[in-house]
């Protein structure tokens, strides 16, 4: 094997690339980054078995050849590399894997390929989708999902299709998170389970994705029994998916309101990190909402520091009078992913779930379960 590449390139390749790798060192093969020179394209690969990235960019191709290299070692000399905008020349020489730019040579030692996984089937084609919008729809939801791998369908994202709208879903069993897109897709209903292992980096390879590309790049879709696929050009990121149902959350869902209430997302957001001070070890907090006065009055209290009795005032707010108790960090996550100026709360009656959606975006929506002292 032997090419030659410009250094930022072969940085940002392998940066990509590498988030894929196992960095557990009970498995430390799958921590090795897979090579292929082929004519003028250059192909990595990296796997953890439960997401696998290849990426093939172009480049002078001089031999042919494949090899595999301990992950961690070429992710830092490629980082060294990305101060330096040169054209250097790596070949394997007796199993040795040799960078030379400027006068200086690098080498490092390969690993026997054996059998370094492949790319795994694709399946079937599901659609075409903007990238921007895809990632979109996975991180406004994935924080909600579950951290621990007891209920795998909940430790996920559940992504599917219905009326001609595409939903990200996630819970924890506490809240849950919920967004929306117009969708028109004339291929089958889409249907899957993504595990939450992993998900920053999958974010993460796809974001790289979208600074090359352009927000206005699209990706496929491809799905076979356990497996989602998202390709461009040049990229494939496979990601397993998980067997099993996800909740039948729609039911939370009530056909209508009794108490609404529209706020300023900053007062609320100030208000709420003020009680995290006064709360106990579980985060509590009360609310309470007076519909005569037009306020929301939110209450935290801690035996051994003190107390906060706090009321936020709203012009626009109709209904009954409520009372419940929720987490506040969990009711600050929600806020968080408010993009506007106001949040609207919405109510059914005392001690059930809270419902939070952005004053000027339907496509979110955020449910807090309440808490019982």
């Amino acid at each position: 094997m032997k090419f030659e590449i410009n250094s930022i390139k072969l940085f940002k390749i392998i940066n990509q690339v590498g988030k894929a790798r196992n960095k557990n060192t009970l498995n430390s093969y799958l921590n090795n980054i897979y090579i292929k020179s082929e004519n003028n394209s250059l192909t990595m690969r990296a796997t953890n078995l439960e997401l696998t990235c290849e990426k093939t960019i172009s480049m002078k191709g001089i031999v042919n050849g494949e090899c595999l290299i301990n992950g961690d070692v070429l992710t830092k000399i490629s980082n060294y590399f990305s101060n330096i905008d040169t054209n250097i020349t790596c070949e394997v020489i007796d199993d040795v894997f040799n960078i030379l730019y400027l006068k200086n040579k690098v080498q490092l030692k390969t690993t026997k390929l054996e059998d370094f996984p492949k790319m795994p089937n694709s399946g079937n084609y599901l659609t075409n989708i903007n990238l921007k919008t895809y990632i979109d729809l996975i991180k406004s939801v994935s924080f909600c999902a579950s951290t621990s791998e007891i209920k795998p369908e909940i430790s996920s994202v559940y992504l599917y299709s219905k009326n001609e709208q595409l939903f990200s879903v996630a819970t924890d069993s506490f809240r849950l998170a919920e967004k929306k897109i117009v969708f028109n897709n004339n291929t089958e209903d889409i249907n899957i389970l993504i595990s939450q292992k992993n998900i920053n980096e999958k974010i993460s390879i796809l974001e790289n994705l979208k600074e090359e590309e352009g927000e206005e790049s699209e990706v496929e879709i491809y799905s076979s029994e356990n497996i989602l696929t998202i390709q461009n050009s040049n990229t494939t990121l496979s990601i397993r998916s998980i067997n099993g149902n996800f909740p039948d959350y729609r039911q939370l869902f009530p056909k209508e309101w009794t108490t609404k209430i529209k706020v300023n997302k900053n007062e609320l957001k100030n208000t709420l990190n003020l009680s995290t001070i006064f709360v106990n070890n579980y985060s509590y907090i009360d609310l309470d909402v007076d519909i005569e006065e037009k306020t929301i009055k939110i209450k935290s209290k801690n035996d051994k520091i003190g107390a906060l009795d706090k009321d936020i005032f709203s012009e626009d707010i109709k209904g009954e009078n409520v009372s419940a108790s929720y987490n506040s960090n969990y009711f600050l996550d929600g806020i968080s992913h408010i993009l506007s100026e106001n949040v609207e709360l919405l109510f059914t009656q005392n001690n059930r779930p809270m419902f939070i959606k952005d004053a000027k975006d339907e496509s979110f929506t955020y449910l807090l379960m309440p808490l019982n002292k």
